[in-house]
């Protein structure tokens, strides 16, 4: 492996290492909202999404990184399955790891992520309820409006 190339691959596990860490970064910001929607710590939000989106913009400049690194190491469009099959057996101990660490830390990011929604949609949900006990609706066991609602029972069509 020439000069160059190696610089290059020193560049390329650098970003996989810094994907890694922001992949990290970004589940823990979701652990953390869900677990603030969780103790009805709402006031955390803002933060946390401030936090989030700065860690976004970095994770897409840092996959556009990756992206012009692996187009010079000849590996454009490849997956990480794909780019390890083509590795030499150096390569292959190299970045094997590598992958390892980032793939785990993505799945760790989707269920943080999922279970985020999942606890801020419920959250949600009870606001929406909350609300419209307040302007006199009422709702069924399942949270949808209850059509014999007092408030609903009150509206007539009439034409004025």
């Amino acid at each position: 492996m020439d000069q160059n190339t190696q610089q290059i691959l020193e560049e390329f596990t650098a970003v996989i290492k810094q994907l890694t860490t922001t992949a990290a970064d970004i589940a823990r910001i979701e652990e953390e909202k869900a677990s603030a929607a969780t103790d009805r710590r709402h006031y955390l939000m803002d933060s946390f999404i401030q936090e989030e989106q700065a860690a976004i913009l970095k994770l897409r400049g840092l996959e556009q990184r990756r992206l012009r690194l692996s187009d010079s190491l000849g590996w454009k469009s490849l997956t990480f399955r794909q780019i390890l099959e083509k590795a030499d057996p150096a390569g292959h101990s190299l970045l094997s790891p590598l992958f390892q660490d980032l793939e785990r830390q993505l799945k760790r990011l989707g269920s943080a992520r999922d279970a985020s929604e999942q606890i801020l949609n419920t959250r949600i949900h009870e606001l929406q309820v909350a609300i419209g006990r307040q302007q006199g609706n009422s709702y069924d066991n399942t949270g949808n409006l209850s059509q014999t609602s007092p408030a609903l029972s009150k509206l007539h069509t009439k034409y004025v």
